[in-house]
């Protein structure tokens, strides 16, 4: 799925990339994009760039973005564009993107970029903010939906809690074949660093509700839920064997087995 993430500078769009994205998705930013093709310069901003980058960097970051809307159905690509037009964002649209509004506030934008921006970044970012309006709808976008209207409320939750109860350890991951364990540490997706939810297992759909499913009835591990999104990538599926320990691993359970 397309992803394009608006706001202004210093506003945090490249941080939320890097929480959202999963290790094969993409991430479009220009400030990476110049930062690559810049040769190293110690005590320099790493928003200054010459004329020849910045030329260098608007081709590279449109060849990536011509070639990532061909791979958006497979995996997540994030399109960092601090102020696109309307008609460029119906064209994103068009293609079934979402759109993603990273917004602070005025106030905490122009603090942070004094400690971290180039000075001549104060006058981007009220440009950024004198130039919305409201009423034409050009950066706010649809609001994403919530766990709530997705489904993914209450009742997915205590549903997850069910199949925790039932869960047996060492049960492999259909998807990736790996074990699945109730201690989230033991979890081959779990990063100590990750937050306090990082290799918790998810419930999963064996029909994705994308297609009429409306009740989860097993488990998966959490990157694996990430990564199969709503079930257009089934057919991306680690080929990888279950675990050879226990020789005997039981089957995922799901709730048609025991409710």
């Amino acid at each position: 799925m397309l992803t394009v993430v608006i706001g202004p500078p210093a506003a945090g769009k490249s941080t939320w990339c890097r929480q959202q994205a999963g290790p094969d998705d993409v991430i479009i930013d220009h400030d990476l994009i110049a930062l690559a093709l810049s040769p190293p310069r110690d005590g320099e901003s790493k928003h200054e760039h010459s004329k020849a980058v910045k030329a260098v960097t608007k081709a590279a970051r449109q060849a990536a973005i011509d070639k990532a809307l061909t791979l958006s159905r497979d995996v997540d690509v994030y399109l960092i564009h601090s102020t696109p037009s309307r008609q460029l964002l119906d064209t994103y649209r068009a293609r079934g993107a979402r759109i993603q509004v990273i917004d602070p506030g005025m106030d905490v934008v122009l603090e942070r970029a004094k400690r971290e921006r180039p000075w001549w970044m104060q006058g981007a970012i009220r440009n950024w903010y004198a130039q919305q309006d409201p009423t034409r709808g050009v950066t706010k976008g649809k609001r994403p939906a919530s766990r709530h209207e997705r489904g993914l409320g209450t009742r997915h939750d205590h549903q997850r809690t069910r199949l925790m109860s039932a869960h047996i350890d060492g049960t492999a991951c259909w998807w990736c074949g790996e074990p699945m364990y109730r201690d989230r540490t033991r979890n081959p997706d779990y990063d100590p660093d990750g937050g306090p939810a990082s290799g918790s297992l998810a419930a999963d759909h064996t029909h994705a509700r994308t297609h009429g499913g409306e009740v989860a009835d097993r488990l998966l591990h959490g990157l694996c839920n990430k990564r199969r999104g709503d079930g257009s990538r089934d057919h991306l599926r680690p080929t990888a064997p279950p675990p050879a320990e226990p020789s005997d691993a039981p089957r995922a359970l799901t709730t048609r087995a025991w409710l």
